[in-house]
């Protein structure tokens, strides 16, 4: 009989790269449950407690602790072990009163940083599409999966948004224009902040191409790698907190 479906399993060796795991220790992983965010930017909840944080030293452990609904992922308690989180994603757990960030490291894999609790409330998201809706309204879609339907005209696709949450209200606009902080996200620069100081324009199906400085040094990255996080320096901590 033919199978249906795709596997539920998925073997280290096929890991994505963006996860910072052994390949060759264990031969299985856990394959996240689609979600939020694609397969290759996206770290399962399970993975992140027992491998990244060490909070328990086996799957089922790990589990325990999501069934009892101590994990919060962007301010709402998540129990799935494979529910994947991903950049930008704020993880808390209170009853150890750690919190996290989902980042990049410079070689561009996840990497769990963590940050104070004042910056719990808040995420930057970068808007992937604008659509209008039934009745003329705007609705965002946003790199987390996320939507927002509301008075939105003068956003537009590559605009980063400082969110609240878990309401997820928009406290603020960063416009993808000249002099906006950014964040690149893939490429040989993934991990990098820097200032954009130039946006080239490319006819035909290659993407724009965007120049940044940082420390005196200018270094250039497609369009659809950079995630605009602030005006004229980040509106959240990209590093982490000080113990």
């Amino acid at each position: 009989m033919a199978k249906k479906g795709q596997s539920r399993h998925l073997k280290r060796y096929a890991a994505p790269r963006a996860l910072r795991l052994p390949r060759k220790s264990l031969p299985w992983m856990v394959k996240p449950s689609p979600g939020p965010h694609p397969r290759e930017g996206a770290l399962p909840l399970r993975l992140l407690l027992r491998d990244y944080l060490s909070l328990a030293r086996t799957a089922r452990e790990a589990d325990r602790i999501l069934t009892g609904g101590q994990v919060l992922v962007d301010g709402r308690v998540r129990r799935s072990p494979k529910f994947p989180t991903g950049l930008m994603d704020v993880v808390q757990l209170p009853a150890l009163n750690r919190n996290y960030r989902v980042l990049l490291d410079h070689r561009g894999r996840l990497t769990p940083r963590g940050i104070d609790q004042a910056e719990t409330s808040s995420k930057l998201c970068k808007v992937m599409r604008k659509d209008i809706v039934r009745g003329k309204r705007v609705q965002l879609s946003f790199h987390d999966g996320k939507t927002l339907v509301g008075d939105f005209d003068e956003f537009k696709p590559g605009d980063g948004v400082k969110l609240a949450l878990p309401e997820l209200k928009v406290l603020e606009r960063f416009p993808f224009e000249k002099g906006a902080t950014a964040l690149i996200t893939g490429g040989k620069n993934v991990g990098r902040v820097g200032t954009i100081t130039d946006v080239k324009l490319v006819e035909g199906a290659q993407p724009n191409i965007v120049t940044l400085e940082a420390g005196g040094e200018t270094f250039q990255a497609p369009e659809h790698y950079v995630f605009v996080v602030g005006k004229e320096k980040p509106a959240l901590s990209l590093q982490e907190a000080a113990a």
